[in-house]
């Protein structure tokens, strides 16, 4: 059963959206590891702890749809690839 294209750019959106929210997620985790470690050296020393330095912005609606539309040249161009590759191969 084959997509429509509503169905394509559904799921186009979607994997932007997962992959934007993974990064986003996991520059959180890296900035909270960082900041840890620099409390950490902080205590240790008798010096104050650094402030928390805050987090990216979650992913805009503009970055999901501009992350769907690279995803979407992506697909678009391995089809023509393929296309024409089997129009080669059958001439």
């Amino acid at each position: 059963m084959s997509l429509s294209p509503f169905e394509i750019r559904m799921e186009l959106l979607k994997m932007s959206l997962g992959q934007l929210t993974d990064e986003h997620y996991a520059n959180r985790s890296v900035i909270d590891n960082n900041w840890n470690l620099k409390v950490e050296l902080a205590k240790q020393a008798g010096t104050p702890s650094p402030e928390h330095p805050g987090y990216p912005p979650f992913p805009t609606e503009n970055e999901i749809i501009k992350k769907a539309e690279i995803l979407n040249n992506f697909v678009s161009q391995s089809q023509q690839l393929l296309t024409e590759k089997t129009s080669k191969k059958s001439t």
